[in-house]
């Protein structure tokens, strides 16, 4: 079974209190990072595709 580190913060602005929950996988093949470059690339490429026809 894959690892999972989980990691809980709270974080107070203003009079609103916020909750942030991450979790993270021993077995990822890809960082947030990469994963939402290729997600944003992908999306302008597909934009650019549609805008050609």
């Amino acid at each position: 079974m894959a690892e999972k580190l989980i990691s809980v913060t709270e974080k107070v602005i203003g009079d609103t209190l916020y909750i942030i929950e991450s979790v993270v996988s021993s077995t990822a093949k890809e960082t947030a990072y990469d994963k939402l470059k290729r997600m944003i690339l992908n999306n302008t490429v597909n934009l650019e595709l549609n805008k050609a026809s």
